[in-house]
C-alpha cells in the first residue's frame, strides 16, 4: 500500500474549511483526513470551554456513551494539562497517567498505549486540543507528531472562522429582531414606558421596577388582563443596562403548540414543512438584551422540560440542529394565571414556575387604582389626539365621573378603548373645541360600578376555585349574550385577546 500524501491530506482539510461553515461538520471532516496521516483508532477534536475541555468532535468511541456530555475539567487529567500548556505534538509514555478517556472506548485501555495530544492555537490563543489514541503501543512516532501539529493548526483555523460566522449570524439575528419589532419599539417610544398615575399603588409600582429594574434578576409580572403588564416590561427593559440592546416580545398564546420551540430556540431549513431557510429564534434574536414572554401561563406542558433548560444553561439547540448556540439574556414573563395553582393542579411545572419567579411584581387592576383614572385619561387623550388629527380637547367633570363610576373587567387596556371611541364620537360633532362629556359616553355599554349589588352573592359552599369558574362562566356567558354570540365581539368587551377568550371559554365548558 502506498504512502499516503500529507500535501493531499492538508488540502482536502483546506478545502473543507473554505467550503463549509458548520463547525463540527469541518472537525469531523478533519479528523478524516487526520487518519490517513496518523493511525489512530479513536480521536477528539476538545474545545476550551471556561475551566473545561468540551468534545465537539470525535471518531471511533462508543456510540452508547455521549462523549460530547461530558466536560474535562483543567486540573483532574494530567495528560491532558501538559498538552494544554506545551507547544507542539505531546506523545505519552508514563504508564501510570491516567488516560482521560478511559470507559468511553469499545476496547479497555491498557496501561501501555499509544497517544498524543496537539494543542489549537490561533494569533497565540489557546482554543483546545486535539488527541489520537492508538491501542498499540509504539504506533506512532515522529513524523506523526508533525502530522499533529499542522491539523491542530487548521482545527484551530477552523474554530476561529466558525466562532467569526457565528458572531455575524448573532449580528443578523439581533438585526432582524430589531426589524420585526420596530413598530413596537417606535410604539413604546412614543408612548413612553413611563406609568401614569400617582396613586400609593402607582408609587410602589414605580419603587418596585426602580429596585430591580437596574439588575439582571428574573422577574414575574402577574396581573388581571389590560392592567398593563408589557408597559411594565418595558419600564424595566429601560431602567436595566440592556436599554440599548432589544427588547424581544414573544406571545406564548400567540403561537400554535408544535411551533412554539421554532419561534424560541429557531430552525434549520428544511427542519418542518415550511422551513424554506434557517432562521434564528427568540433567545438568539434578543441576545444581549431582553426576552418578555407574555402569557407565559400558556407554554405547553410538553415543552417546559426543554424550556426550563434553555433557561438554565443558557443554550439552545435550533430544531432540525445538533449545534449549541449561547446566549445571554434577561427574562422577564407574564400572566394573567395563577401559576401556583396551575402547578398544584399539573399543568406548569413547579420547577419553572420558580426559575421565573425569583422576582415577582404585581400589576394592580384598574378598579384598586381608581383615584389615576382622571391622570390616565389625560395622558390617553395626549397620546390619541395627534393620531386623530385633535388640536384641542377638553375633558369635562360629568365625562370623569362617569368613567370613575363604571366597570373596568378590561382595565386599562379598556379605559383607553373608551377614551378613544369617545375622542371619534366628539370628533364628528364637527366643533372647533373637541370636547369630552358625558354624553359621548351614551350607547358604549358601559356598565355602571353600582351594578355589583345585583348580582349573586358568592355561595358560602365550595371552595375558592369552584366559586371563582361559576363567576367566570357567568361573566363570559353574559359577555357573549351582548356580543350576540360574537366571540371577537366578546373579547373586546372583556379586554380578552380572542384566542386567549377562545381556550378559556373551552376550559369553561361554554364552547365546544
Amino acid at each position: 500500500m502506498a504512502n499516503p500524501d500529507p500535501v493531499r491530506a492538508v488540502a482536502r482539510a483546506a478545502v473543507e474549511l473554505t467550503s463549509r461553515h458548520d463547525r463540527d461538520a469541518v472537525l469531523a471532516k478533519i479528523l478524516g483526513e487526520l487518519e490517513r496521516l496518523v493511525p489512530y483508532e479513536m480521536a477528539t477534536v476538545m474545545v476550551l470551554d471556561g475551566e473545561s475541555l468540551r468534545v465537539v468532535a470525535e471518531r471511533g468511541f462508543r456510540r452508547d456513551l455521549d462523549l460530547r456530555a461530558h466536560r474535562f475539567r483543567r486540573g483532574e487529567n494530567r495528560r491532558l494539562d501538559r498538552a494544554l500548556e506545551a507547544h507542539g505534538t505531546v506523545r505519552y509514555t508514563d504508564p501510570d497517567e491516567p488516560d482521560p478517556f478511559d470507559g468511553f472506548t469499545h476496547e479497555p485501555l491498557a496501561h501501555v498505549h499509544s497517544c498524543m495530544a496537539a494543542a489549537m492555537r490561533v494569533d497565540g490563543e489557546l482554543l483546545g486540543l486535539i488527541t489520537a489514541d492508538a491501542l498499540d503501543p509504539g504506533r506512532f512516532g515522529e513524523h506523526h507528531e508533525e502530522h499533529m501539529e499542522l491539523f491542530a493548526a487548521l482545527a484551530a483555523v477552523a474554530i476561529r472562522n466558525a466562532d467569526l460566522v457565528s458572531e455575524l449570524e448573532r449580528a443578523r439575528a439581533r438585526l432582524t429582531g430589531e426589524v420585526e419589532t420596530l413598530a413596537d419599539e417606535i410604539r413604546a417610544t412614543s408612548g413612553g414606558t413611563e406609568l401614569v398615575g400617582d396613586s400609593e399603588l402607582a408609587r410602589a409600582l414605580r419603587e418596585e421596577i426602580a429596585t430591580v429594574g437596574p439588575t439582571d434578576t428574573g422577574v414575574l409580572i402577574l396581573g388581571e388582563t389590560g392592567t398593563g403588564k408589557e408597559l411594565i416590561a418595558r419600564a424595566l427593559h429601560a431602567a436595566s443596562p440592556r436599554r440599548q440592546r432589544p427588547l424581544i416580545r414573544f406571545d406564548c398564546a400567540a403561537v400554535a403548540p408544535s411551533l412554539v420551540e421554532a419561534e424560541l430556540y429557531g430552525h434549520a431549513r428544511g427542519a418542518f414543512t415550511g422551513a424554506m431557510a434557517a432562521r434564528a429564534g427568540k433567545f438568539e434574536i434578543a441576545d444581549g438584551g431582553t426576552l418578555f414572554l407574555d402569557e407565559i401561563g400558556e407554554l405547553p406542558l410538553a415543552v417546559q422540560p426543554r424550556f426550563l433548560r434553555a433557561l438554565q444553561e443558557r443554550e439552545v439547540e435550533r430544531v432540525g440542529e445538533h449545534k449549541v448556540r449561547r446566549f445571554d439574556v434577561r427574562v422577564i414573563a407574564a400572566t394573567n394565571r395563577d401559576l401556583q395553582a396551575e402547578v398544584r393542579a399539573g399543568s406548569f411545572r413547579a420547577d419553572l414556575f420558580h426559575r421565573l419567579a425569583i422576582y415577582p411584581i404585581r400589576a394592580p387592576s384598574l378598579d384598586e387604582r381608581r383615584d389615576d383614572i382622571p391622570a390616565l385619561v389625560s395622558h390617553f387623550v395626549a397620546k390619541l389626539s395627534p393620531r386623530l388629527k385633535l388640536e384641542r380637547v377638553e375633558v369635562e367633570e360629568d365625562f370623569l365621573d362617569r368613567l370613575g363610576g363604571c366597570e373596568w373587567p378590561g382595565n386599562v387596556r379598556e379605559l383607553e378603548n373608551t377614551v378613544e371611541r369617545s375622542l371619534v364620537r366628539a370628533r364628528a360633532r364637527g366643533e372647533r373645541v373637541t370636547r369630552l362629556d358625558a354624553t359621548v359616553l351614551g350607547g358604549l355599554g358601559l356598565a355602571p360600578k353600582s351594578s355589583r349589588a345585583g348580582r349573586p352573592a358568592p355561595t358560602s359552599h365550595g371552595t375558592l376555585k369552584e366559586a371563582t369558574l361559576a363567576f367566570q362562566r357567568r361573566f363570559l356567558a353574559d359577555a357573549l349574550a351582548v356580543a350576540e354570540g360574537s366571540l371577537s365581539e366578546a373579547a373586546r368587551r372583556v379586554g380578552e385577546d380572542r384566542s386567549n377568550l377562545h381556550r378559556r371559554l373551552k376550559r369553561l365548558g361554554l364552547r365546544s
